[in-house]
């Protein structure tokens, strides 16, 4: 069963809407536009706190300019007060190295490449 979803205009909406604020019911304007009475009532929620902005249509229903800038700019402060956490980190974390642990080079040779004063095994018969 293969249902597919409605699609309404924005003119339709408006017009449903601005019929109930003029005073007809939920019923009378879902008999009139052939509609569900909880879909009025959903775009109803969306009419109130939006008003003339509401029902944008497919793709534009991203939030205002405004606050899309808001949101990243907090968004990268907090980035920024994290990486600059991780980059004191580092620098003490590299300095306490530096300051307990010696080079592995202290007499000019290589300390790697110094034989094992362990007796080597010989291999089993």
């Amino acid at each position: 069963m293969d249902l597919a979803r409605s699609v309404y205009s924005r003119d339709l909406k408006i017009a449903a809407m601005r019929a109930l604020d003029a005073g007809s019911t939920n019923g009378e304007i879902a008999r009139k536009y052939q509609l569900s009475p909880k879909l009025l009532e959903r775009w109803r929620g969306e009419w109130r706190a939006k008003g003339e902005s509401a029902f944008p249509g497919i793709g534009r229903r991203a939030d205002p300019p405004a606050l899309d800038d808001a949101r990243r700019i907090a968004e990268l402060e907090r980035k920024i007060g994290q990486l600059t956490m991780e980059n004191d980190f580092l620098k003490k974390a590299l300095q306490h190295f530096r300051d307990h642990h010696p080079p592995a080079v202290v007499s000019g040779a290589d300390a790697c490449l110094k034989k094992s004063s362990k007796p080597r095994r010989t291999a089993k018969p």
